[in-house]
């Protein structure tokens, strides 16, 4: 009774412990990161112009608006992307979501994106498959340990956000919003999950007794009697 007790007792520190769901990443902004931040990208926006137009498969984008360079007191190119450059923007109210559609997907461990002069206005939310948050981050945590002053021409507030999830989360889309303008976002990029070296080892031990008893019945079909 006494063992029940203490297990009883660690399940419930555990349950009563913070679940963070996901975890973030930054990495300050440049030339040379927003050109990595394009990589790979789900969205770049050069080729969208407005609704859906440029989606790509399995992935859809509600909400927003498309920019090219910058307009004052609407929005402003993030620093280090090249004259010219595409991008999406949340003014003052405006939410834009951009979630996984396509049926049967597995989810995705990260999500990251380039985000552009981060403000106290400027929210995140990271979603999973079913829209539900994960976890939700503010312009103060996006620009830490600088203050998210919607500075256009610093890197501490025009950086490379990954977003990690846990283990046992799985990500399927995310929120952008704004109380101020704007909050600017391009080259969004999701990255699929794979399986953990648990679920590998799992998986090579199946394939090892698949394997071991095909030969057993391969063996056992040439026995000849006599």
């Amino acid at each position: 009774m006494k063992n029940i007790a203490i297990i009883a007792t660690a399940i419930a520190g555990f349950a009563a412990m913070p679940a963070h769901a996901v975890t973030l990443v930054g990495t300050n902004g440049s030339a040379a990161v927003f050109a990595q931040s394009a990589n790979g990208a789900q969205y770049n926006f050069e080729s969208a112009t407005t609704g859906n137009i440029g989606d790509p498969a399995g992935f859809l984008r509600t909400g927003g608006q498309m920019m090219t360079d910058s307009i004052q007191n609407v929005a402003a190119n993030p620093f280090g992307a090249p004259a010219g450059n595409s991008y999406l923007y949340v003014s003052t109210g405006g939410t834009s979501v951009i979630r996984s559609v396509a049926a049967g997907i597995a989810g995705y461990r990260t999500v990251s994106f380039y985000i552009g002069s981060i403000d106290w206005g400027n929210t995140v939310d990271v979603l999973d498959l079913g829209g539900n948050l994960l976890r939700s981050f503010n312009g103060a945590e996006m620009a830490a340990p600088a203050s998210p002053s919607g500075n256009q021409d610093f890197p501490l507030t025009n950086r490379l956000l990954t977003f990690n999830a846990d283990a046992g989360e799985l990500i399927g889309g995310v929120r952008f919003t704004s109380s101020v303008d704007s909050l600017e976002a391009d080259n969004i990029k999701f990255t699929a999950a794979v399986p953990e070296p648990a679920t590998w080892a799992m998986m090579l031990v199946g394939f090892g007794m698949i394997g071991a008893t095909a030969r057993y019945r391969r063996r056992k079909s040439t026995v000849a009697f006599a």
